[in-house]
C-alpha cells in the first residue's frame, strides 16, 4: 500500500460509525488570497483533494470544502500593485479592497480565480466557498459568544501550548472599525453579553494605522472577525469539519494546531478533526510567501507540465517528506521520466510493483477510474529531436515505439512536445540545448586506443544489416568489449564529433537518426584527425 492508503484505513477506523451512517465525511482546506498562490499552497490542495478520490473510490460519502478566505485583514500589498493607490486599504477586510483586474469582484478573487483556473485542471472533487458570507449570515455567531465568554479560558491555552502571554484584557475578537472600516487596528476592550467595546488604535501594527475610533457595537453578523488561532477551530465546528491537515509551521509543537485542538475541545466542544500534516514544496531550495510576492505562483508552475504530472510532482513523496521543483534545473525532465517509468510498470506490475502501479493510478485525473497507460517518447529524447531540423517528431516517435502512434497517442505526443519547446524556450539549462557541428572540432585529438576502436566501429557500421537504435548500441557496446576501451574514450569523441560535447541523448538512438553515410564519413573523418 502508498501512504495513502494508510491514512484511509485510520479514517475509516475513526468514522467508522458515521461512515456506517451513510453521513458524509468532511474534508476542509483553505487559502488566505493575499497575493497569488504560490504553488506550495497546492500541496496542501491535492492532498486533500486526492483523500475525497479516494473515499469516492471507497463509496464512502463526502465533501471536500475549500475556503477562499477574503475576510483576513489586508496586511501586505504584492509589489506589483501602485502602492500610493492602494496603502489606503491595509488593515481593511480583504473583501473590502477594490479589484486591480476587471474579471474580479474583488482584490482576493483576482487570486481566488487564477487559483480556481489551476486546481480544475486537476478534476479535484472540489467546492469553493467564501468567508464573508458565512459571517454575515450570522454562522460564526455561537462560536464567536463562546470565544468572548471564555476568553480567560483561551488566554490560558495561549500560555501553556505556546508560551504567549496575553494581558488580562485581551479578547480574541477584532471588530471592523465603523469609522475607517479596518480590522487589522482595533482591539476589544470589554463583553458585555451582547456588545463589545473597542478602540481603533493608530499604532496597533506596523503594516497599518487605525484612525483612533472608540466605539460600541454587536459583534455578530460580519461586524467582527475572530483572530486566525481560535478562527481556524471555529471555522471546523461551523463547517462540521472530520478531516483537515496543515502544513508543518501550524503543526510544530507549540503551533497554531495545538492550540486550536484545545480550544476546539475545550471552548467550543468539538473534536479536532483528523489531521495530516505536510511539509512544503520549495522552488529552487525557497520557501515562497504570496503576500511578498516571493517565489512561483502555483499557475506560473502549472503552465509548465500537463495536470496529471503536477498532480504526480504533489503526491509522490508521504505528506511529511519536504520536495524541491526548479524550473531552471533538471527536475521537470526527471518528473517526466518518472511518470513514464511508473506507466510502463502500471502496465503488467509484478507483485512487487505494485506501489508504483498506484502511484501511476493515483496520478490521474479519472481516479478512481482507470486509465490505459499510454506509450510516450521520453522528455529528454523529444526535447533533442524538436531540435533537430532534419528529424520529424512523429517518425521518429513511431520509429521508437516500434508501430505507428495511436490516435491517443498521437494527442499526448502533441500535448508533451508543447511542454517541452515551453521549457526549451524559458527554463532549460544549457545542457538541453544542441546544436548539429557541421564538422568536427578541429581540436578533438584522438589517443592510438581511440583511433583503433573508432576504425573498428566505422566498419561494422558501414556493414551493419539494419540501422536502428538498439543494434547500433549493440554495435558501439561490443566493439567496446572487444578492445577494451573505456566506455567514455569511445562514446565521447562520438558525441563531440556531432554536438561538440562529451554526453548527450542515448547514443544508439542519437546516430540511427542520421543517414548512415554520413556517420561512416564522420567516423573517417575524426580517426584521421
Amino acid at each position: 500500500m502508498v501512504w495513502l492508503d494508510y491514512i484511509i484505513k485510520d479514517i475509516e477506523t475513526r468514522f467508522a460509525k458515521q461512515i456506517a451512517a451513510g453521513e458524509p465525511l468532511i474534508i476542509r482546506d483553505e487559502k488566505t488570497l493575499s497575493g497569488r498562490v504560490h504553488v506550495g499552497s497546492l500541496r496542501g490542495i491535492v492532498l486533500h483533494g486526492l483523500i475525497a478520490q479516494a473515499l469516492e473510490e471507497k463509496k464512502i460519502a463526502h465533501k471536500f470544502l475549500f475556503e477562499l478566505n477574503d475576510y483576513d485583514p489586508c496586511d501586505e500589498l504584492p509589489p506589483f500593485l501602485d502602492r500610493a493607490a492602494f496603502e489606503k486599504y491595509l488593515g481593511q477586510p480583504l473583501f473590502t479592497v477594490p479589484s486591480h483586474d476587471a474579471s474580479a469582484e474583488n482584490f482576493p478573487m483576482v487570486f481566488g480565480n487564477e487559483l480556481k483556473e489551476v486546481v480544475d485542471r486537476l478534476k479535484l472533487p472540489i467546492e469553493y466557498y467564501t468567508l464573508k458570507p458565512l459571517y454575515e449570515a450570522g454562522k460564526f455567531n455561537e462560536v464567536i459568544q463562546l470565544a468572548l465568554d471564555h476568553a480567560k479560558e483561551i488566554r490560558e491555552i495561549y500560555k501553556v501550548v505556546s508560551g504567549s502571554n496575553k494581558p488580562d484584557d485581551w479578547y480574541p475578537l477584532q471588530v471592523i472599525c465603523e469609522k475607517c472600516g479596518k480590522v487589522g487596528t482595533t482591539q476589544v476592550t470589554g463583553w458585555d453579553g451582547k456588545t463589545v467595546t473597542y478602540d481603533c488604535k493608530p499604532n496597533l501594527v506596523k503594516w497599518a494605522k487605525g484612525c483612533g475610533n472608540q466605539g460600541q457595537v454587536s459583534p455578530f453578523d460580519g461586524r467582527a472577525k475572530l483572530p486566525w488561532k481560535v478562527e481556524w477551530p471555529a471555522k471546523w465546528k461551523v463547517m462540521n469539519v472530520n478531516i483537515e491537515g496543515a502544513g508543518k509551521d501550524h503543526s510544530a509543537a507549540g503551533g497554531s494546531r495545538q492550540i486550536g485542538e484545545r480550544i476546539s475541545e475545550e471552548i467550543f466542544k468539538y473534536p479536532n478533526p483528523f489531521d495530516i500534516p505536510y511539509e512544503f514544496l520549495n522552488v529552487g531550495g525557497k520557501k515562497m510567501s504570496a503576500s511578498k510576492g516571493i517565489g512561483v505562483s502555483a499557475k506560473e508552475i502549472a503552465d509548465l507540465m500537463p495536470p496529471y504530472l503536477l498532480k504526480l510532482l504533489m503526491i509522490r513523496k508521504q505528506p511529511n517528506q519536504p520536495f524541491d521543483f526548479d524550473p531552471q534545473g533538471t527536475t521537470l525532465p526527471l518528473l517526466f521520466d518518472e511518470y513514464d517509468r511508473l506507466s510502463e510498470l502500471a502496465a503488467n506490475p509484478k507483485p512487487e510493483q505494485l506501489d508504483f502501479a498506484r502511484l501511476f493510478q493515483l496520478a490521474q485525473l479519472a481516479f478512481p477510474k482507470s486509465e490505459k497507460p499510454l506509450w510516450q517518447m521520453r522528455f529528454t529524447i523529444l526535447s533533442f529531436v524538436i531540435q533537430m531540423p532534419h528529424l520529424k517528431i512523429e517518425e521518429e516517435a513511431a520509429n521508437l515505439k516500434g508501430s505507428p502512434l495511436s490516435k491517443e497517442e498521437l494527442s499526448a505526443l502533441e500535448e508533451r512536445a508543447a511542454y517541452v519547446k515551453l521549457w526549451l524556450d524559458e527554463h532549460a539549462p544549457e545542457q538541453y540545448h544542441y546544436r548539429i557541428l557541421k564538422d568536427p572540432p578541429e581540436d578533438l585529438v584522438l589517443d592510438d586506443e581511440q583511433k583503433k576502436a573508432l576504425s573498428i566501429l566505422r566498419e561494422r557500421l558501414e556493414k551493419l544489416e539494419s540501422w536502428k537504435g538498439e543494434d547500433i548500441h549493440a554495435v558501439i557496446h561490443a566493439v567496446k568489449t572487444e578492445t577494451g576501451i573505456e566506455a567514455k574514450k569511445i562514446f565521447a569523441p562520438l558525441y563531440l564529433s556531432f554536438i561538440g560535447r562529451e554526453s548527450g541523448p542515448q547514443m544508439g538512438w542519437f546516430l540511427s537518426t542520421f543517414d548512415r553515410k554520413e556517420v561512416v564519413q564522420r567516423l573517417e573523418n575524426i580517426v584521421l584527425l
